[in-house]
């Protein structure tokens, strides 16, 4: 079995929202092809935020329908563009359950996913993070408030993760999935990354950086965690493999 990670796959939703503008070329055919092609039904894909450009749940279902088609079992993360989804874990489920495979989504909780315990949750732009480009794929603003409020979301799926670890047979492996990046490239510590390293995931997947704000981002290992960027143009349009056993 397989984990696999890509964000920001935004898709078009009932708006017709294409890419074209930004020159992600026939968006999403090219990480149709590559995902259909990499992924197998028992491997298990981490969505990490900005998943469809729909504001309201009915203009989401024919992208989720989308995902649903996609080999592979899901688990969903929220981004900033993720309008449609709301701040109901009941209603968000409800939305959900008609599509089979996308078993798991990640609202102040935990999911578990054969070996691996995932956690995390959107975060946002931390105020040690460096100037970036701005515009509508660039990035939002650092706000304490939010920067406070996700820290807690963050904490709350980690302590749900521990009680499945606890309640788990046998030991299940840590992962994290958020959208923001939980450190940048400068590697200065933040409210997001002194946590994340406290709980000591294997690896940490996240998205949001497009185009010249993907080198802003920190990839590799820290204190003994992977980081790893998977928005879809960071990741060439195909899943990026995270663990394997």
């Amino acid at each position: 079995m397989r984990l696999f990670g890509i964000g920001d796959t935004h898709l078009p939703s009932t708006r017709q929202k294409d890419m074209h503008r930004f020159g992600w070329t026939e968006h999403p055919l090219p990480l149709q092809r590559a995902w259909d092609e990499k992924v197998r039904p028992e491997d298990v894909v981490i969505v990490a935020g900005d998943i469809s450009w729909g504001t309201r749940p009915h203009e989401v279902l024919e992208d989720l329908a989308w995902l649903d088609a996609r080999p592979g079992r899901k688990v969903l993360v929220r981004g900033n563009h993720d309008y449609w989804w709301g701040d109901s874990a009941s209603k968000l489920r409800k939305l959900l359950e008609p599509y089979k495979t996308l078993e798991g989504f990640l609202q102040n909780s935990a999911v578990v996913m054969g070996p691996w315990v995932i956690a995390g949750s959107r975060l946002w732009t931390a105020p040690e993070a460096p100037p970036m480009p701005g515009g509508e794929m660039g990035d939002e603003p650092a706000d304490l408030g939010y920067v406070e409020r996700e820290t807690r979301r963050l904490a709350a799926s980690f302590e749900d993760a521990k009680k499945k670890e606890a309640a788990s047979p046998t030991p299940l492996v840590r992962v994290v999935a958020v959208h923001f990046p939980p450190v940048y490239a400068n590697q200065k510590a933040t409210a997001f990354s002194e946590p994340i390293e406290a709980f000591g995931p294997k690896v940490c997947v996240y998205g949001h950086l497009h185009a010249e704000g993907i080198s802003a981002g920190f990839t590799g290992e820290r204190a003994g965690v992977k980081y790893v960027l998977a928005s879809c143009d960071a990741a060439r349009f195909s899943p990026v493999l995270l663990d394997e056993v």
